[in-house]
């Protein structure tokens, strides 16, 4: 399913955190948001998986407004993956990925053959079919965050909406993360910091810049030094990777860029 996010704006405590953004996830593809700290790339994603209450603006699902959708129905089509994770789980791993299975069920229902096959699928489908039994805070936090996002996908959603799923996760698990998402083929939407794993997964990179999308594009078009100096206040160069041909960025870490100036009201936007 596609997602549209359509003039959207976000304020709290008095303050616009998004104003205006517009992008698209096509569905089946991998929608990165990129930007600084601050940017308001998590606030955004919180009005996908309806955490926040847009002031102005709607987030449509294949065509539908998300926030006319029932909390189980919403549950059925988008799952989550946010930062701000629980961590004190009493239950073992298989009772959280379980959770997932939540918006299919009755109240107080039991689990079934397909519960039980599903959970089973995506505790292999990250690496933790071995921990199906252990306590959940006896996890290290890359283990959690893998845990979490098994019980994401536990949901069938048909978006996923992940910020910063590659935290806590260490070189190897980042990598396999990476490729299991390019492998889900889902419509995906996810926020990263790291630019040269944004640019490898992402299929179009959306940049967030003061609460607004500045730059649209595929990551070739998008990710350019100019670009890059002038939202992040970075030097860098932009070459192609020896391995994958994905572009690879190269940042200078002996002559920053200096002060960032104001960003521009829009960047011309790639196809």
């Amino acid at each position: 399913m596609r997602i549209d996010i359509e003039d959207l704006s976000v304020a709290y405590a008095g303050r616009t955190v998004v104003a205006g953004a517009r992008l698209v996830a096509a569905e089946g593809e991998i929608t990165g948001l990129v930007g600084p700290n601050g940017s308001g790339k998590s606030t955004l994603l919180r009005t996908v998986y309806r955490h926040l209450k847009p002031t102005a603006g709607r987030v449509l699902l294949a065509g539908s407004d998300l926030r006319e959708l029932s909390a189980v129905q919403s549950a059925r089509h988008v799952a989550a993956l946010p930062q701000e994770r629980q961590s004190d789980f009493e239950l073992t791993v298989h009772e959280v990925v379980a959770m997932g299975r939540t918006p299919y069920k009755r109240a107080f229902a039991g689990d079934d053959a397909t519960d039980r096959d599903t959970v089973a699928r995506a505790l292999a489908d990250v690496g933790l079919a071995a921990a199906a039994g252990r306590r959940f805070t006896a996890l290290s936090g890359g283990e959690r965050q893998r845990v979490l996002l098994a019980r994401a996908f536990c949901q069938e959603p048909d978006v996923l909406v992940l910020d910063e799923p590659t935290n806590h996760l260490d070189i190897r698990h980042q990598v396999e993360l990476l490729a299991l998402l390019r492998a889900q083929r889902r419509t995906t939407l996810v926020s990263l910091h790291d630019l040269n794993a944004a640019a490898s997964v992402c299929d179009r990179l959306h940049v967030l810049h003061a609460g607004a999308v500045i730059a649209s594009g595929p990551p070739r078009e998008v990710l350019t030094p100019a670009l890059l100096a002038q939202v992040f206040g970075v030097r860098a160069a932009v070459v192609d990777h020896p391995l994958t041909g994905d572009p690879l960025i190269a940042f200078d870490h002996r002559a920053p860029a200096g002060p960032k100036t104001p960003a521009p009201a829009e960047v011309p936007t790639g196809g």
